[in-house]
């Protein structure tokens, strides 16, 4: 918890955790905006943390993909494609298991008595993931573009939903306090999200950055189904647009990862939910290190 503290007629912010201290002066008089300040401090913190291990991971990263051949990285894309798609599908309820995803995407065996859904939008996805990572990369993203992705995968199996944007109230089934953009807002939400994507500074942390745009658009919540796949299909694409790794949130880690969104969407603050993400990134791709 960030707190304030005075000392010789001055405050300061502070945060400490852990052994680590760290301190930042306001001025002889508190700040109205201080909650913002506060947040942003707090951020601050955590950025000194895990700034360092995501450069030396992008880094290490990008010469490990100079020096393998193109049929390897296929293979690595495919390996990474079937596990990010049975995990993706899995999270929001899929009846595959990782067998069945392995059958249905390698051998083209589709599994018996399970949802004939599951198994068509498990292929789809897969489909999508492998010709993005194949194809040319893209300058932007767009609203169109992620529409067309959203079609793609649900063009099947949500007749009338599939590509376009809701047209009702949602919210959390889990937790009836969490709200997502009103219907009328939508179109503005999105346009300023895909503004706010192509004008970021390749030069800063890709990883939050990509943590950032998964958590900003699943709480626009465009879509009637399947915002936390698009969510997690955008941040992948965005990990390998600018060369760093991937990120594969596994379905058996599903509860911690639904506990931070949620927490950050309840208190309107970013920091719990990227706070989870550096954290489980930087250990899911420790070998770069």
């Amino acid at each position: 918890m960030v707190i304030i503290v005075k000392e010789g007629g001055f405050n300061y912010l502070r945060h400490n955790i852990q052994g680590k201290d760290k301190r930042k002066y306001i001025g002889k008089t508190i700040p109205k905006n201080i909650e913002q300040l506060k947040k942003e401090f707090l951020k601050e913190f955590y950025c000194e943390e895990w700034d360092g291990k995501i450069q030396n991971i992008t880094k290490n990263y990008k010469k490990n993909i100079k020096n393998i051949s193109q049929s390897i990285q296929l293979k690595n894309f495919e390996s990474f494609g079937i596990a990010f798609t049975y995990n993706t599908q899995r999270i929001e309820g899929s009846s595959l298991t990782q067998a069945d995803t392995k059958d249905l995407l390698i051998y083209g065996v589709t599994p018996a008595k399970k949802s004939q859904v599951d198994a068509i939008e498990t292929k789809k996805h897969y489909e999508l993931f492998m010709k993005l990572v194949t194809s040319k990369k893209l300058t932007k993203i767009t609203k169109e573009t992620v529409l067309q992705w959203h079609k793609e995968i649900f063009d099947q199996t949500k007749i009338g939903e599939a590509g376009n944007i809701r047209s009702h109230r949602v919210v959390v089934i889990t937790n009836d306090k969490i709200e997502f953009t009103s219907v009328p807002e939508i179109p503005k939400k999105l346009n300023e999200f895909f503004n706010w994507i192509n004008k970021y500074n390749s030069k800063k942390n890709i990883a939050e950055f990509a943590a950032m745009v998964h958590y900003k658009f699943v709480s626009i919540h465009p879509f009637a189904d399947g915002n936390g796949r698009i969510s997690r299909l955008i941040m992948n694409y965005i990990l390998f647009k600018y060369d760093c790794p991937f990120m594969q949130i596994k379905n058996s880690d599903r509860r911690q990862y639904f506990r931070s969104l949620e927490k950050s969407q309840l208190k309107h603050d970013e920091i719990y939910f990227l706070k989870w993400f550096m954290k489980y990134y930087i250990k899911e791709n420790k070998q770069y290190l």
